[in-house]
């Protein structure tokens, strides 16, 4: 078989509160730093992974066939429920101070995804611009919902967007469970998990797509990760019925039907590699969005053996395989996301 580097395009990392304490000001140190919770997410140490460092994680990679991961928050998922604008502005810096760091372990194969301070976008737009410039990250996170703010199709977020499409980098929606419809309405942490991730995902879809974003924007790449694909289908179809009956009053400025923004090769998913409907997803032409995300070292995720359950299904072509595990997540972080990688460690087959 041939060989081409495995990209994760959605690990994380277990963030040093400690560390980086040490990239923040004196008047920004405080007990704790990231919003958190109580729920038991690794039920008593029985779920997930704890890596203690970059080589725990390099080895994780070696053990699974990944040549490269792209790292996002674990606490810093809550970011954007942050209240405190100018902590927010500080906690990012920080944040992205630390990662970098913790990436020179193996700058090649140790990617990262920026977090920025979506409370306030020129200031999120502006962090973003260090952070790609002058650290490598590689994309940034957006929260799926930022309290008291209007949805992602709002153009008070445009500074974001354009500054993105200027770095010609991807933004990556990550669920907020912490204030998601799912947490208004269960009280047990199954349903929401479970209803959290994709509704919130159904949200932030809806709101930059039927928002006009990617017509105000045409270069801009945005990932919906950690819902899988077999809701995309449903939603394309669903968003097509509503924009043909009402969008010539309500969003006259698209140009495209949805499911035409969706497959334009500028949208991706994050999806899940023994995920059952990863075969309508490509009946539906979307074999080209498809993100293989191994979510290490999260509860939920199916480490070791992401990879291989990847190459080993019968339902999927070689095509699709390289798409998912390569070639999509090159096109969707660009060149920065192989920057350094010279021969690929893993190998497909």
């Amino acid at each position: 078989m041939s060989k081409y580097a495995i990209i994760d395009a959605d690990g994380h990392i277990l963030e040093s509160v400690p560390g980086i304490r040490e990239f923040l000001e004196p008047r920004w140190q405080r007990k704790a730093l990231f919003p958190s919770d109580v729920w038991d997410r690794d039920l008593r140490g029985k779920l997930g992974h704890t890596p203690k460092g970059p080589q725990d994680h390099l080895t994780a990679q070696e053990v699974d066939g990944i040549d490269t991961m792209v790292l996002y928050p674990t606490a810093g998922l809550g970011f954007g429920t942050l209240r405190e604008t100018d902590f927010a502005v500080a906690l990012a810096r920080a944040y992205n101070d630390w990662l970098y760091h913790f990436c020179l372990a193996d700058p090649a194969r140790l990617k990262f995804a920026a977090l920025i301070p979506v409370q306030d976008p020129p200031s999120a737009a502006e962090e973003l611009r260090r952070a790609v410039t002058q650290l490598g990250a590689v994309g940034a996170m957006l929260p799926t919902n930022v309290p008291q703010r209007p949805d992602w199709g709002h153009r008070s977020f445009d500074p974001i967007y354009a500054e993105a499409e200027r770095l010609d980098i991807g933004l990556s929606f990550h669920a907020t469970l912490r204030e998601s419809v799912g947490l208004q309405r269960f009280e047990n942490f199954i349903n929401i998990h479970t209803v959290g991730h994709p509704v919130e995902q159904i949200m932030a879809l809806c709101g930059s797509v039927v928002g006009g974003v990617f017509e105000r924007f045409p270069r801009l790449r945005i990932a919906y990760l950690e819902a899988g694909i077999g809701w995309v289908p449903y939603m394309m179809d669903r968003l097509d019925e509503e924009v043909e009956k009402r969008g010539a009053d309500e969003a006259p400025y698209l140009t495209r039907l949805p499911s035409e923004y969706i497959r334009s090769g500028r949208i991706f998913f994050g999806v899940e590699c023994e995920e059952k409907t990863l075969p309508d997803g490509v009946r539906w032409g979307l074999e080209d969005t498809l993100l293989y995300s191994s979510d290490y070292p999260h509860w939920d995720a199916d480490w070791p053996g992401t990879v291989r359950a990847v190459v080993e299904r019968d339902d999927l072509s070689e095509s699709v395989k390289r798409k998912m595990l390569h070639a999509n997540a090159a096109r969707f972080y660009g060149p920065r996301v192989l920057a350094g990688l010279e021969t690929p460690v893993a190998e497909a087959a």
